[in-house]
């Protein structure tokens, strides 16, 4: 058996189907090998087949992930959590935080809120969603942001035509925005001033 996969083993194929090998044709359990398949995190799904007399057909389908989900787990592309026993490897995937059951919320604001920045050469890596409804972004450079509750789309714009405007050396000094304010928002620098900016 050829490893034809990018995150599973032939050995822990194997090791999986250890307890079914052995069992005749009629007698072998398709049902209890897929299941056990599947119980792999990698695996989303697995295919199996009987082929007369004596071969046995696996077609295995791998999660795809597409971000870390909390502290440990992942989320794939139809927004669903899985937990592979490690996450070596994975660390640039962009980190998405929140309350139980928020992954598809959060995941479709990251989308969203990515649809904003790239045009400015901003990349989101972290996203969290607090249990109050509150949000808040790191840029890939480090840059905290704070939204809030309301008009996230709105302030994220705003803010991006702002950062736009400066010059490479002052944005890079930047070490946190706050745009929870209906007029404005605030910015800290590595010199720890906090200076409050005024949008008409």
């Amino acid at each position: 058996m050829e490893n034809q996969w990018q995150r599973i083993g032939d050995r822990e194929v194997r090791t999986l189907l250890s307890s079914y090998i052995g069992s005749g044709f009629f007698d072998f359990d398709v049902e209890g090998v897929k299941r056990k398949l599947e119980s792999h995190p990698w695996v989303a799904n697995a295919e199996v087949k009987r082929i007369w007399p004596d071969t046995l057909s696996l077609q295995l389908t791998e999660q795809i992930a597409i971000a870390r989900w909390g502290e440990n787990k992942l989320l794939n592309q139809y927004g669903e959590i899985f937990q592979p026993s490690t996450l070596n490897g994975l660390a640039g995937l962009p980190g998405l935080t929140g309350p139980d059951k928020s992954q598809y919320d959060v995941m479709q604001q990251y989308q969203q809120l990515s649809q904003i920045l790239f045009p400015s050469g901003l990349k989101l890596s972290e996203l969290t969603l607090s249990r109050r409804g509150s949000w808040e972004m790191t840029l890939s450079d480090g840059l905290r942001v704070v939204m809030g509750r309301t008009d996230v789309m709105e302030k994220t714009q705003r803010f991006v035509a702002f950062y736009g405007r400066q010059a490479a050396l002052t944005s890079s000094r930047f070490v946190s925005v706050d745009l929870r304010y209906s007029n404005g928002f605030a910015v800290q620098s590595v010199e720890s001033n906090l200076t409050g900016v005024a949008i008409r």
